[in-house]
């Protein structure tokens, strides 16, 4: 009697081994995993001897393995409800949990010298070479949730963010690189847990007109334009009822509570009066403004929505022409994903705005500029984003 017990666990396990090798032959591979937000590994069946012999391959089938494991969506919701069940402080080693559906991210705690120098080093060489071309440059700092949401209990150490992006500046502003730290200039009376999302690391559609009217007010200084935003109208907000899927709960398993939603405030109808070309990797295509912006306007009320479907992707270039522009001007804005809620607002006052995410384009960024010679540049990064992507020059 002793021996079966002894042999059942032996047993049990290779029947769970070979049972979990079974699934895992008979279920198609995933390429993308929506919960992590990021692409997995698919199974290369036809090696070369290099990658064999190397120990390449073996490496390759570990990370196959360990992403296309059965139900693996299911594993890792389990172990965050494991973790905070345990009581553990920082979720996934990066995130806590600040109370009333707010997802936090663990402290910086000193000063990336090194990153800091490298930004302000590219930023510094790329307003010189605009220059030069005779083509007016602007760094703006966006606000980051991570910069600004902080909720973290006194024993925490105290973030560092906020004192990185005022050294940037300082920096910029000793080598006579024109910057903006939109904070500063951004409606002081709008509370900061109004302007962020509790579980995704962006901006709310009230943290973003915000934005959008501190950056053309400094704009219209610098372009010396009479340019002037359109005002605030809380009537003109819409929200949907759709699920978030917010950034950093998509890691934790979509796991904490939370009243998110994507909303809109559109005072005028875009589509009236906005063109829109986006450019891909092999050709240039006038696209409908509805499909590009707001996708998730369309979908049923039961299919959850994401940062990117509630507002834009990221695209390589975007090329907005307006028939009734605030001014004949034509603005190239650099851009990461902070920009996407406002590029709509931000082409209504232009004649052309040429939108550029650096982290998929595809040319020489200086010789592009040159030959279609804008009348402004900006630059426009969150504060936590230290790279500017010249991969091309």
């Amino acid at each position: 009697m002793m021996k079966k017990f002894e042999l059942l666990l032996p047993i049990s396990f290779f029947i769970f081994i070979f049972g979990m090798l079974i699934v895992h032959v008979w279920m198609p591979d995933r390429a993308v995993s929506q919960m992590e937000n990021r692409n997995l590994t698919v199974l290369n069946k036809r090696p070369g001897l290099e990658q064999i012999f190397s120990g390449e391959y073996s490496k390759h089938l570990e990370d196959y393995f360990t992403d296309q494991f059965p139900k693996r969506d299911g594993w890792i919701r389990e172990y965050v409800l494991l973790q905070r069940h345990m009581g553990k402080l920082y979720l996934n080693d990066k995130y806590y949990l600040a109370g009333d559906g707010w997802i936090a991210v663990s402290p910086v705690v000193e000063v990336e010298e090194e990153a800091v120098e490298k930004f302000v080093d590219e930023l510094s060489g790329l307003s010189h070479d605009l220059a030069q071309a005779g083509i007016p440059f602007t760094y703006y700092s966006f606000p980051a949730k991570a910069t600004y949401i902080l909720k973290a209990p006194e024993f925490m150490p105290k973030d560092v963010g906020q004192e990185q992006n005022r050294k940037v500046h300082e920096l910029l502003k000793e080598r006579n690189v024109d910057e903006v730290r939109l904070m500063d200039y951004m409606d002081p009376s709008i509370p900061v847990e109004e302007m962020f999302y509790k579980t995704d690391h962006h901006w709310t559609m009230r943290g973003a007109y915000a934005a959008y009217e501190a950056l053309i007010g400094t704009l219209s200084e610098r372009m010396d334009e009479s340019l002037s935003p359109i005002p605030y109208d809380e009537r003109n907000t819409v929200c949907l009822k759709n699920e978030f899927l917010g950034s950093w709960n998509k890691i934790l398993a979509m796991t904490v509570e939370n009243d998110d939603h994507v909303c809109y405030n559109e005072p005028i109808d875009f589509s009236e009066i906005l063109t829109i070309y986006e450019r891909t990797a092999t050709r240039e295509y006038q696209a409908d403004v509805d499909k590009l912006y707001g996708i998730a306007k369309t979908y049923e009320e039961s299919r959850p929505v994401e940062y990117s479907e509630g507002y834009s992707r990221d695209l390589i270039e975007l090329n907005i022409y307006n028939q009734k522009p605030q001014v004949d001007k034509h603005l190239v804005v650099i851009k990461d994903s902070y920009f996407n809620p406002i590029q709509l607002l931000v082409a209504s006052h232009f004649r052309r705005l040429t939108i550029i995410d650096l982290r998929y384009f595809d040319k020489p960024l200086i010789d592009y500029l040159k030959e279609i010679h804008p009348d402004y540049v900006l630059l426009a990064y969150n504060d936590r984003n230290l790279n500017v992507y010249l991969k091309n020059e």
